[in-house]
């Protein structure tokens, strides 16, 4: 339940809609709403983090049933497809791929499978690879080339070009100006400096979930009565909107050519692919020099299947790997990602065992600190007159610690937990890659031991 413009539809309804090739040919959408999520990237102490954001634009209603029913509607060709070119393996996010213990794969399996092939394989060499802007980098000639050849046809039927024009010719309205637009969010505060401080004016459970109706829209947000419209249309050829029902089996489908090219060569020098949306990791048997050659092929071969389409040599990063069984040196031959080993799928391997990613838990205990300062607040208040430690006693960690904790890195690579806190995912995490992720339970010590001390501080600065 989210607001938007549109009012709800029953399923009956929805189905009706979205099964009518006719209904939907014709149909009218609405412009996507847009927000960006934030996070900072870790840095050293002392020092300012580079804040990184990724754009989110989400349907009203009844598109997102045509989105969702066109995405269905695709992936059975998809599947085939990928059967078909022996890209099963390789291909991994935005799939259900069946787990031999039950259950579908998550990002947490295929981690571990790229960890199994490096030490399978003993002396090779592995190439991680990260795709820059994804999303909105796919050409929107070729991927209607890619749609028709899903399809078998030459043309997209009516239907399928109106969903087509609605991912590549779309509209958004950006959230914060919309709502300052209807009322909900203005002007609160001025700071010191005489700065605007804005927020919400009304509580958010307050906005209704259908923002406006078919008049109110065209009057006030459309550019009626003189007032500027605020909706933006996208008008380069190239990129989709990230966010969307349907965004994630386009992107995936779009690279197929790409994937079967890359891995069809890795396979002829005994290796293996591997392809999360924008992460990709390389391992075969090769010598430095030639894992130099191929990272530079790849980046290279990319720009063919969109001159947009881009892997930084920044965000490349080559490891040598030696011998085979438990034990495996290393070296990292190329790039700046990976110090204590590669990383992939927010995850560490540092030749004997799997750890998670350094960056995600020191990002972490940043974050914890600001949430132990808001707990310290509220516990003080809640119980006036008792010293910090007597409330350090009282209080359940344990209770704060599996509650806290949504992490960037794991809701953006594990499509089917993304409910889980940080606790629950790390704790999943090292008991399906056990052995190799035993140490997980380690770093997991050290993180309920470092949230303590959080907490501790902010109570005695507050007690």
């Amino acid at each position: 339940m989210y607001p938007h413009f549109d009012s709800f539809l029953t399923e009956t309804e929805a189905r009706a809609l979205a099964s009518d090739p006719a209904r939907v040919a014709a149909h009218s959408f609405y412009p996507f709403i847009l927000y960006h999520q934030r996070w900072t990237k870790f840095t050293a102490k002392g020092t300012k983090g580079k804040v990184k954001e990724r754009p989110i634009r989400f349907a009203a209603r009844a598109d997102a049933y045509i989105f969702s029913y066109y995405r269905h509607l695709l992936s059975a060709p998809f599947e085939a497809r990928l059967k078909e070119l022996d890209l099963g393996d390789s291909v991994l996010a935005y799939r259900r791929i069946a787990n031999p213990g039950g259950g579908g794969k998550c990002n947490i399996h295929f981690a571990l499978d790229a960890v199994n092939a490096i030490r399978k394989l003993g002396n090779c060499s592995a190439i991680a690879l990260d795709i820059s802007s994804f999303f909105e980098s796919l050409d929107h000639e070729m991927l209607r080339a890619r749609w028709c050849d899903l399809l078998k046809v030459s043309r997209l039927p009516p239907d399928h070009y109106a969903v087509f024009k609605a991912m590549t010719r779309y509209s958004v309205i950006d959230r914060e100006g919309l709502y300052e637009r209807l009322g909900f969010w203005g002007q609160k505060h001025v700071s010191r400096d005489g700065v605007p401080i804005k927020g919400f004016l009304v509580d958010e459970s307050a906005i209704p979930l259908q923002l406006c109706n078919g008049t109110d829209f065209r009057q006030k947000i459309a550019g009626g009565n003189g007032l500027r419209s605020l909706i933006e249309v996208h008008r380069k050829p190239y990129g989709i909107p990230q966010g969307s029902p349907i965004s994630d089996l386009l992107a995936n489908f779009y690279l197929m050519q790409f994937d079967k090219v890359v891995a069809t060569r890795v396979r002829e020098l005994g290796g293996a692919y591997f392809r999360y949306s924008d992460d990709i990791l390389i391992v075969a048997p090769i010598e430095a020099d030639a894992a130099v050659d191929l990272e530079a092929w790849v980046r290279q071969e990319i720009v063919c299947h969109g001159p947009k389409l881009q892997i930084k040599a920044e965000k490349s990063a080559i490891f040598r790997y030696w011998g085979t069984g438990g034990d495996q040196t290393w070296i990292r031959i190329a790039g700046e990602q990976g110090k204590n080993g590669i990383e992939y799928l927010g995850f560490r391997y540092d030749g004997n065992s799997m750890f998670l990613r350094d960056s995600t838990l020191s990002g972490l205990q940043r974050k914890a600190a600001s949430s132990a300062m808001r707990l310290a607040l509220s516990l003080v208040q809640r119980y006036p007159g008792k010293s910090s430690s007597d409330i350090l006693t009282d209080v359940n960690l344990s209770t704060f610690l599996q509650r806290y904790g949504r992490v960037h890195d794991f809701e953006s690579k594990a499509d089917n937990v993304k409910n889980w806190t940080f606790w629950t995912y790390a704790t999943k995490a090292a008991s399906i890659t056990a052995p190799l992720g035993l140490p997980i339970f380690k770093q997991l010590r050290n993180y309920r031991r470092n949230m303590r001390n959080h907490v501790k501080r902010a109570l005695e600065k507050k007690a």
